[in-house]
């Protein structure tokens, strides 16, 4: 091969490389017109969400009569589980699923749906974080296509050999947590302690934490609850895990507008679908706790209010002032949390 012709063809193979880095991001596109979706999940394919989503990707495939395949991508293998938000901004998964929590101060104004707020169960958490999107519409997620959002029932304070029924009671006492359920903590007089879920048995087993703010279901699934004989029901100041289920926006807008309208149709289902699955989950961990004869303690009315007042409340008017600074509609997004929330604390 001559040189001049060796030149040409490296250029061409040069500008190839160059326009397909640049060229926008779309899923597999079939030669008979099918899309292929790649969907990146942290949890364990075994996880009830897990095969939630599974069912929604077989609704998918159905309701497009096979137009659009799906295929999921369990056990963090795609991107890890800090970096499901950023694998689907870049396009290395068409759509995720991401927790909120953990990409602190990425999300400000949606940080709200996980303070101590007194979340009752997961099907009225999920329709409050969805009408939430809908009503706020909020900018820090500009970036993707939200499909919706989810997250597991109540949060309580579960410790490993000492009951707790008071404030007083959490006086020094280590306690698993993060962003703004750690400042609640805090405020009580507990000492938060900061780590990963994958860390947290190792941590209950050998006494580094004295306990954990959880879900039941994360007590099972994650056989933290092998180490918990306690569950304080601090009803009022219960939280939730928010998480983001959404899709890479070049994806979104590469997908022909029936196909659109099918995937926002299905959307509009997952709320209440992913609230009962979660509910479900937190009922069979129940039976699990029972077996291991874990003992509840449930806060009397007037002790439920200190904890709100003395806690939580710390950590709404920080969550205030601080998107205030930012010139973020907070006191609007926690008017609306609290308004939808208050039938429930009785």
């Amino acid at each position: 091969m001559g040189l001049g012709r060796f030149k040409g063809l490296f250029l061409l193979v040069l500008l190839g490389i160059v326009f397909s880095m640049h060229a926008p991001f779309c899923p597999a596109l079939a030669a008979d017109n099918t899309y292929t979706l790649k969907v990146t999940n942290f949890l364990p394919s075994q996880h009830f969400a897990s095969i939630t989503i599974d069912v929604w990707a077989r609704d998918i495939e159905r309701e497009t009569k096979g137009r659009v395949k799906v295929k999921v991508y369990h056990g963090a293998t795609l991107a890890a589980p800090v970096q499901q938000y950023d694998a689907v901004v870049k396009g290395i998964a068409d759509v995720g699923n991401h927790v909120l929590g953990y990409t602190v101060n990425r999300f400000p104004l949606s940080e709200v749906l996980d303070l101590p707020l007194g979340i009752p169960n997961a099907v009225v958490a999920n329709k409050m974080m969805n009408e939430y999107l809908r009503k706020l519409k909020p900018k820090e997620f500009d970036d993707v296509k939200v499909l919706w959002l989810h997250g597991p029932g109540p949060g309580y304070l579960c410790t490993r050999n000492k009951p707790v029924h008071a404030i007083e009671d959490l006086k020094g006492m280590r306690i698993r947590a993060y962003g703004g359920n750690a400042q609640f903590m805090h405020a009580l007089g507990a000492v938060p302690v900061g780590m990963p879920m994958t860390e947290v048995y190792e941590a209950l087993a050998g006494g580094m934490v004295d306990g954990i703010l959880s879900g039941l279901e994360t007590l099972e699934s994650f056989k933290t609850g092998d180490h918990i004989r306690y569950i304080t029901e601090n009803k009022w100041t219960a939280y939730t895990a928010t998480m983001l289920f959404a899709m890479n926006k070049k994806v979104w807008n590469s997908l022909p507008p029936d196909i659109q309208k099918i995937i926002d149709n299905l959307s509009l289902e997952q709320p209440e679908r992913f609230g009962r699955a979660w509910d479900s989950a937190e009922f069979a961990a129940a039976s699990f706790l029972e077996r291991r004869a874990v003992k509840y303690v449930t806060l009397p009315r007037e002790e439920e209010r200190r904890w709100a007042e003395k806690g939580a409340q710390l950590v709404l008017d920080d969550y205030l002032k601080r998107m205030k600074e930012r010139n973020i509609p907070g006191n609007e997004a926690l008017k609306f949390v609290t308004d939808y929330l208050k039938p429930y604390k009785k």
